[in-house]
C-alpha cells in the first residue's frame, strides 16, 4: 500500500513535470484551421515541447489590440491586418513592429453574399454593405471585387464595419446592409439570399493564415519561435500526404464538433490549388504584395510601395527549416 502510493507520487511528479517543462503559447485566431488541428492531433507541437492556447476573437480590431497590447503572444491573420497596423493604418494610428514568420493558405475563400431583391453587384447601388473594419480585414477586399464590376466605394455604395463574420450575417438578416462576405449556407437560399461572387474567382495570390509576432518578441523567444515553426511545418507536411486523409478528417471531426461534413470541406480545401494549404508553409511574396496593392486601391498606401520584405522575417523560418529531422525533413528543406 505505501509502495503503491509512492509510486503514484513518482509518476504525479514525473507528468508534472513535463507538464511544466512545455512552453505555453497564446494564439489569437478567427477559427481554428486545418493545420493547427494536424499539429495538436498527431502531437507535432508536444513534441517541441509546446501547450498552445488558442483565442478566437470575432473581429480584426479584437484581435489586433489584444496582440498589441502583448494577450497574444501569436496571430493567424490575413497579411492585411499585419501590415495595416505596422503602418499605423489600423483603428490604432501608432505603429509597431510586426514580423511574419510563416506562410497559410495560397488565397482567400470569400462569399459576396445579397439581400433578397438584389440579383447582381449593380443592384449594390447607393445601398450598405457590412464589413469587418473599414480599412482592414477583408474591406479591401470587397473594394476591389466591386471596382472590378464597376462600383466604386463612397460613390456608388458605402461600407458599415460591424465585425466578423457573425456579425456580419446578423446586419444583413436585420435588414442593416444589403451584402457581404458570409458563408452562403442553404438557410440564406431559402431566405431569398443570393451568392453573387467568389474571392478566389478574382483575387489570386492574397496571404492569408499567416504567422505573425511582435517583432521584439520573436527577438527574445527565436528558439520557441523556431520550435514552434517546425511543429507547423510537420503538421503541413503531414496533412498534404493523401494517404493521411482518413485520420486527418477524423482529427478535425474531433475538433468541429463531430460534423463530418464540415470536416471532409476542410480537408479539401486544404489540397485546392486556389486556396489551399501552401506547401511547407513557405511565405509567398505575391501574397504580400496583393494585400499592398489592394492597400493602395483604398487609398491607404500610396506609391512607391515597400517591398513586401520589409514585413517577412524569413530567418526564423529558414532556421526551423535547416533544423528539420526526420525520414521527411530533406522532402521539406527542398
Amino acid at each position: 500500500m505505501i509502495l503503491r502510493g509512492l509510486l503514484t507520487g513518482f509518476l504525479t511528479l514525473a507528468f508534472a513535470s513535463v507538464a511544466a517543462a512545455e512552453d505555453r503559447l497564446r494564439i489569437g485566431v478567427f477559427s481554428r484551421d486545418a493545420v493547427s488541428f494536424v499539429a495538436e492531433g498527431k502531437g507535432f507541437l508536444r513534441q517541441e515541447g509546446i501547450h498552445v492556447e488558442y483565442a478566437l476573437v470575432r473581429a480584426s480590431v479584437e484581435l489586433m489590440r489584444n496582440f498589441v497590447d502583448g494577450k497574444f503572444d501569436l496571430i493567424h491573420t490575413t497579411a492585411d491586418n499585419v501590415i495595416a497596423w505596422a503602418e499605423g493604418q489600423g483603428a490604432d494610428p501608432q505603429k509597431h513592429d510586426f514580423v511574419i514568420f510563416i506562410g497559410g493558405r495560397k488565397g482567400l475563400a470569400l462569399e459576396l453574399v445579397a439581400a433578397p431583391g438584389i440579383s447582381s453587384v449593380a443592384g449594390f447601388k447607393g445601398k450598405i454593405l457590412a464589413v469587418d473594419a473599414i480599412n482592414t480585414g477583408y474591406a479591401p477586399v470587397l473594394v476591389y471585387m466591386l471596382k472590378k464590376q464597376g462600383l466604386t466605394l463612397g460613390k456608388d455604395y458605402t461600407v458599415k464595419p460591424v465585425g466578423g463574420t457573425g456579425a456580419r450575417l446578423d446586419a444583413l438578416l436585420k435588414g442593416e446592409a444589403a451584402g457581404g462576405f458570409v458563408p452562403f449556407t442553404d438557410d440564406l437560399k431559402r431566405k431569398g439570399f443570393r451568392l453573387l461572387a467568389r474571392s478566389q474567382d478574382t483575387l489570386p495570390n492574397y496571404a492569408v493564415g499567416i504567422g505573425a509576432a511582435r517583432g521584439d518578441w520573436a527577438g527574445q523567444h527565436e528558439e520557441l519561435l523556431v520550435r514552434y515553426i517546425r511543429a507547423l511545418v510537420r503538421s503541413i507536411g503531414w496533412l498534404l500526404e493523401t494517404k493521411n486523409k482518413t485520420e486527418a478528417i477524423q482529427i478535425f471531426r474531433s475538433g468541429l464538433g463531430d460534423s463530418l461534413e464540415q470536416a471532409r470541406q476542410l480537408y479539401e480545401e486544404s489540397f485546392d490549388p486556389k486556396i489551399g494549404v501552401i506547401p511547407r508553409g513557405k511565405i509567398d511574396p505575391r501574397g504580400i504584395q496583393t494585400v499592398l496593392d489592394l492597400r493602395e486601391l483604398m487609398g491607404e498606401m500610396k506609391a512607391p510601395l515597400p517591398s513586401p520584405d520589409k514585413y517577412i522575417a524569413e530567418h526564423y523560418y529558414e532556421k526551423a527549416i535547416a533544423t528539420l529531422a526526420g525520414p521527411s525533413a530533406g522532402e521539406l528543406r527542398k
